[in-house]
């Protein structure tokens, strides 16, 4: 019987001598390939032109700022340079200038109007304090008392939270709640014992603390003397008598 021919041995893996799929996929998708690297170049040159032209726009805005010296000037800057940091801070110094010209009310809604617009802008806390003191200047406590915590529990408000706590602290006391107010001295003192205000906190926590004057009552006034009447004239002296008449010679 005739031998079996020995099988050909079957090869482990063939070797691909087409192009890769990375290849194919470069070929296939060249054509967006070339419009993403032209956006990308578009898009990053066309950052560059903005940044360049905000800086510029700000830097004119800080000169402009400089130069105002009156109302009508920082409105001006208010005015033709919206958005910037500089009219930013132009709504801060105008409400300060409308506060001491008589302008109460005008000064208290162009902070407001600030805060609302740039919670971002880097004075944005300090607006919220001088908010805060002029309300409290118009007897607005419950108003101020409001303003003076949200700068309190912000952390990036941190520079000028004791004045807020201070001011809690004051207005608190002002109002009877001694318990509320030395809370706020508290934590003044606590989170903050390098700053200027923690002196005074500690000075106010302590005539919080400390009792006040038992008063005395008065002893009685004493009672009116009894009016004595005047004595009783003297008796006239009685009249001398006559002398006798001499005798007759």
């Amino acid at each position: 019987m005739a031998a079996a021919p020995p099988e050909s041995p079957t090869p482990l893996a063939e070797i691909s001598q087409g192009p890769s799929a990375f290849e194919q996929f470069l070929d296939n998708n060249q054509k967006n390939l070339v419009i993403l690297t032209i956006l990308l170049v578009i898009g990053a040159a066309a950052l560059v032109v903005y940044r360049g032209i905000e800086k510029s726009r700000q830097d004119t805005a800080g000169t402009a700022l400089n130069k105002a010296a009156d109302l009508p000037a920082l409105q001006a800057v208010i005015q033709e340079h919206g958005g910037t940091h500089a009219a930013g801070s132009a709504m801060i110094l105008l409400a300060d200038r409308q506060w001491s010209e008589g302008q109460q009310d005008a000064a208290i809604n162009t902070l407001r109007d600030f805060i609302s617009a740039n919670p971002d802008h880097p004075a944005f806390a300090t607006a919220q304090a001088s908010l805060g003191s002029k309300l409290m200047a118009q007897g607005k406590s419950a108003d101020a008392a409001a303003i003076f915590q949200q700068i309190a529990d912000d952390p990036k408000a941190r520079f000028i939270a004791p004045f807020a706590l201070i001011s809690l602290g004051d207005l608190a006391s002002a109002a009877g709640d001694l318990d509320k107010a030395e809370a706020a001295y508290s934590r003044l003192k606590t989170n903050f014992p390098d700053s200027n205000f923690a002196d005074i906190a500690s000075r106010r926590f302590d005539s919080l603390k400390a009792k006040p004057p038992v008063e005395v009552e008065p002893p009685p006034a004493p009672a009116p003397e009894a009016a004595v009447p005047p004595a009783a004239p003297a008796p006239a002296p009685a009249p001398a008598p006559a002398p006798a008449p001499a005798p007759q010679p």
